[in-house]
Parts: structure tokens; C-alpha cells; sequence
């Protein structure tokens, strides 16, 4: 079972309002408007605080759909889009909900270690540390220098916190990198220890996974910045891997779903997934990613290799040449992939992404006729938004096979531990495996998948050696981290924010097409970092002049880029 849950919203909402009642405002959203006077401690329950932690984490798992699906797909050339987005390239959702969950965050920890049987929250303390390491250390991946140490501390009453400046990217890391040490030496499974019960939203209380949890989020975060700062990321690597990590391809994946909460029923809407290809409809599967795919460019599919291809995308509408109707009365296209970086944009059509798509509705060929170019996949975005559905893909955090990678990246480098390509070749062949494992399983188990729908949840051995023995994947020690940076792309595909710090700290190692480099760099090569939200030049002018130099510029690289 897949280790990933979310939250109901009528809670989501409870749990705000909670918030916004008992502790004070974050300090760089319109603090000096909101935030009032100090007036005691807050009645919130710490049960109610961590469910608003979670109410206020999922765009940690799934950037602005906006901004992910018009702007990070072609900057990671994970796809493409056919026209430049309408949507500017700003992401302060991310940055607005990790702000409402500091305040929450830094006070239960005050609150747990002040408590005379502090030894009893040990756990509680454990989880609140990685959740607020996890969603700080991904903000900072999006704009760099962020308000941390002194952050998140109005509810001190000290009015010195209610103006805060920007930190260091590499010192964010280091102290987060430092809490999840600590989380990882200290959950414990001994001794009475006090539960968040039911509200524990993410591993269900699962102490043994959020070790690995932690553990794995600690080789993520020392493998990107080692080119930086080897000195501290060395040794964080070579103890992280002598400690438990996340392996089992299904069911070590970290992350949000629909999947029920004991006590709990509800519906959700995928945080937004349907919108996330839906509006405009412009994105398509772009030529990089299938190049990784398909030995050749065959409209009728005969060279795809990959099974993720057929999970990731489908055919286009195009009906003309040579299609048939299969037995469900479902038009029959072709894979044909959009130009991630033409000289001249190339118009399309249709509107591959309407929910009217449904068989039911009988709109599955309607709305493709004029789609030229094969579109993301449907139930990516539909599995999300069916009320009741049993969707099976969560909002990932981090999964089994980016370790893997990971692993087989720090063994081909020597990065923290001696270099062994025989351990490099086996953790990558793993990764490529924990990833067509998860994927296929995936799209098994929706419940609303129909058309082109795996006949079973597990990948066959001809399938698996079809992909670790074609050309283009076979582990080769010559070129060995060009291959594991482009199976960990492949499989960052429904996380391209992560797949971007992945591109930025490697220097552009990722799969990268060659035939117009100058007009990608003109409209998203040049694209580096986010700019700081609007109300920061303008509540917290003096440090965000101190960060930014009075140019918050997109073009500037941050600490981690190489």
C-alpha cells in the first residue's frame, strides 16, 4: 500500500481558521497589517496545529499548477507547450502557505521541548523537524535567500520578529540538514511517546517511514549541494547511507493523496491536478522526453521502448492516415511529438484535457480532432478530481526510485564515500526499475483509468529488460552520471520543480535538446530562480533590498546552481 495521505477539506478549513485565531500571522505576508499584539499562548491544540501544517504543505508537492505546467515543464524539457503561458512566472503560493506553517511549526516545538515530559514528544518533535526542513530547504530551491532563522516568531510577542531578514541558502540547508539528523537519530519506537493519532496525515504514524523518510530527504539535500560545500555534504551522505532509506518501489513513496485517514472520509481535488494541464491547454509531450522513449519517431508507436511513455502521454486526435477505432469506439492517432524548442512556434488544437473525455460522456475522440501533437496523458489530471475516485497517484514528496538514483549517483562520483561503479550500475538499474514498477502500478490501480489502461500493476521482466538493456538506458561507466541524471528526470515527471534544482545544481546535465539552444535560453534558459512575492519590496523593504540588491531578478542563480 502506497504510504501517502492527505486531508478533508472541511478540516483544511477548521484548521486554518484555528491558526489564524490562537497564533500570529507570518511575518513577510503583510505583517505589519496583521499580525496583532501578542495576548498569551495559543489554545490550539497541537493535534489542530499539525493537521494545519498539512492543510498548508501540499504546494510543496505540487508547485502552482500554473507556473509547473506552462513554465517548469519547458524549462526541464519534461515537455513542452506551444505557446508562451498567458500566466507570469511567479510562484507565491509556495511561499505564502510555508509562512502560515512556520509560526505553527516553530511554536509546537517550543511547546513540546518546554514540557515537562518532553521526552514523550520525542516523535512529535522528530516529524514537526522534517516537515519544516522538507518545505523550507524546497522554498529556498525556488527563490534562494529566504527569511528563516528569525522567522515564524511573531507569536513571541517580541515585536523585533515581526521584521525579519533574508538567510543564506547554504546556512537553510545546513540547519535543516542538521534537523533531520536529528530526526533520524531520534524517532524512537521505545517508551510511551505521544501521537497525533488520526490527524497524522502523511505516514499514518508509521515511525519506521518517517526514518527513512528523513533519512532519504538527507541524501537528497546533501547530494545537492555537495558541489558547493563537499566539506559538510560528504559526511551527511556516507552516514546517510548506512542508515535506513526508502527502497520498495510502491510502497515507499512519500507523498499526498485521497487516500482515506482512518476516521476520516472526504474528497479532494487533487490539489488542483485537473487544472494543472486543463487551462489553455498547451502543454504536449515534447520532443526530448521522447527521444528517451522511442528508437525512432514512428507516428504508429512501434518504436517506444518505455511503458512510462504510454503513461505519461498519449496519441494525438489527428485522424487522418492511418487509424482505426478499437472495441471501445475510442479513435485510434499517433505519436507525434511537439518541438521543444522551434525556431517558430507551431500552432495546435483541440482540447485533449476536458473532462467530457470520460467514456461516459462519450467526448473521448470528440475533443482531440484538431490535436495534432500527442498531449499529457488524461487521467494524469482527471484521476485527481473525481470525487470518491480511488486515485492512485499521490503529490509526491520524494519516492524510492529518486533514491535509488541518488545512491547510484553518489557511488559513480565518489561523493561522500569511495567511488563503485558495480554499485553505482545496481543502484541505477533499481531506480529504473522502482520507477516502471511505480508508474505501471500507478495507472493499474486508478479507479477512473480506462482507455489504454495497463493490463496488469506490475512490470514483466521483458518489459523491465527492454528498457535496462536499449541503448539509450544501458548503464555505461564512461558516461554513467549523464544516464542516471536522465532516468531520476524521467522519473521527476509529475515533480518538475524538483527535476529543475536537479538541472540547475548539475549544470544542465539533464536531457537537453540541441536544435535551437538560443531561442530556449531566450524563453526559459534564462529563467533561474522566482522572484521574491510583491508585498516584500514593500513590508520588508529594507532586507529584501539587503538579498536582492533592489534587482530581484529571475535571471539570478542561486546557491545550489552550478
Amino acid at each position: 500500500m502506497l504510504k501517502h495521505h492527505n486531508i478533508k477539506h472541511w478540516m483544511k478549513a477548521m484548521a486554518l481558521a484555528v491558526l489564524i485565531a490562537s497564533i500570529l500571522a507570518s511575518c513577510t505576508k503583510n505583517f505589519l497589517k496583521e499580525n496583532a499584539p501578542y495576548s498569551g499562548p495559543a489554545s490550539a491544540t497541537l493535534p489542530q496545529l499539525y493537521v494545519g501544517i498539512g492543510a498548508n504543505i501540499d504546494r510543496s508537492a505540487n508547485i502552482g499548477n500554473w507556473s509547473a505546467a506552462r513554465w517548469l515543464y519547458p524549462i526541464t524539457q519534461l515537455g513542452a507547450v506551444y505557446a508562451i503561458s498567458d500566466y507570469s512566472f511567479v510562484e507565491g503560493t509556495s511561499w505564502s502557505e510555508f509562512y502560515a506553517n512556520l509560526p505553527a511549526m516553530n511554536q509546537m516545538l517550543n511547546t513540546m521541548a518546554k514540557s515537562p515530559d518532553s521526552a514523550t514528544y520525542t516523535n512529535a518533535i522528530a516529524m514537526v523537524k522534517v516537515l519544516r526542513a522538507y518545505q523550507a530547504i524546497e522554498l529556498s530551491n525556488l527563490y534562494g535567500d529566504i527569511p528563516y532563522f528569525k522567522a515564524g516568531k511573531a507569536f513571541s510577542g517580541n515585536t523585533a520578529d515581526l521584521v525579519v531578514p533574508y538567510d543564506k541558502q547554504q546556512q537553510v540547508y545546513l540547519s535543516c540538514l542538521s534537523d533531520l539528523t536529528w530526526a533520524v537519530n531520534h524517532f524512537t519506537a521505545n517508551g510511551p511517546q505521544f501521537s497525533f493519532n488520526s490527524n497524522e496525515f502523511l505516514l499514518a504514524n508509521d515511525i519506521g517511514q518517517w526514518k527513512k523518510f528523513a533519512n532519504s530527504l538527507r541524501l537528497r539535500y546533501a547530494l545537492t549541494m555537495y558541489d558547493k560545500d563537499s566539506a559538510d555534504a560528504g559526511p551527511i551522505i556516507a552516514d546517510a547511507l548506512t542508515k535506513p532509506l526508502l527502497t520498495d518501489a510502491v510502497a515507499d513513496v512519500v507523498g499526498l493523496s485521497q487516500t482515506n485517514i482512518p476516521g476520516i472520509s472526504f474528497d479532494i481535488d487533487g490539489a488542483g491536478r485537473g487544472f494543472f494541464f486543463h487551462s489553455e491547454s498547451r502543454a504536449r509531450m515534447g520532443s526530448t522526453l521522447w527521444n528517451l522513449f522511442s528508437n525512432n519517431n514512428n507516428t504508429d508507436g512501434t518504436g517506444i521502448f518505455d511503458l512510462r511513455c504510454k503513461i505519461f502521454f498519449e496519441v494525438n486526435g489527428d485522424t487522418s492516415g492511418t487509424v482505426g477505432v478499437d472495441t471501445s469506439n475510442h479513435v485510434k492517432g499517433k505519436w507525434v511529438p511537439y518541438p521543444q524548442n522551434p525556431v517558430t512556434p507551431i500552432s495546435d488544437g483541440g482540447d485533449p484535457y476536458n473532462v467530457e473525455r470520460d467514456p461516459d460522456n462519450k467526448g473521448w475522440s470528440a475533443h482531440k480532432a484538431a490535436n495534432l501533437y500527442s498531449d499529457y496523458n488524461y487521467y494524469l489530471g482527471r484521476d485527481g478530481i473525481i470525487n470518491g475516485s480511488t486515485g492512485a497517484c499521490p503529490e509526491i514528496f520524494i519516492s524510492a526510485a529518486e533514491v535509488h538514483f541518488l545512491k547510484a549517483e553518489a557511488y559513480a562520483r565518489g561523493a561522500g564515500v569511495a567511488q563503485n561503479m558495480a554499485s553505482a550500475k545496481a543502484e541505477y538499474e533499481a531506480g529504473v526499475t522502482a520507477s516502471l514498477t511505480f508508474w505501471k502500478n500507478m495507472a493499474f490501480n486508478s479507479s477512473i483509468w480506462v482507455v489504454n489502461k495497463p493490463t496488469s500493476a506490475t512490470p514483466t521482466n521483458a518489459e523491465i529488460n527492454a528498457v535496462l538493456t536499449n541503448p539509450k538506458v544501458a548503464f555505461n561507466a564512461g558516461n554513467a552520471l549523464s544516464l542516471i541524471y536522465a532516468q531520476e528526470w524521467v522519473d521527476l515527471f509529475r515533480q518538475p520543480w524538483v527535476a529543475w534544482t536537479l538541472m540547475r545544481r548539475t549544470g544542465n546535465a539533464t536531457p537537453q535538446d540541441a536544435s535551437n539552444p538560443a531561442g530556449y535560453t531566450q524563453n526559459y534558459g534564462s529563467l533561474q530562480r522566482y522572484q521574491y512575492p510583491a508585498d516584500e519590496s514593500q513590508f520588508n523593504n529594507t532586507n529584501w533590498k539587503a538579498a536582492t540588491g533592489g534587482n530581484d531578478l529571475t535571471s539570478t542563480k542561486i546557491w545550489i546552481t552550478k
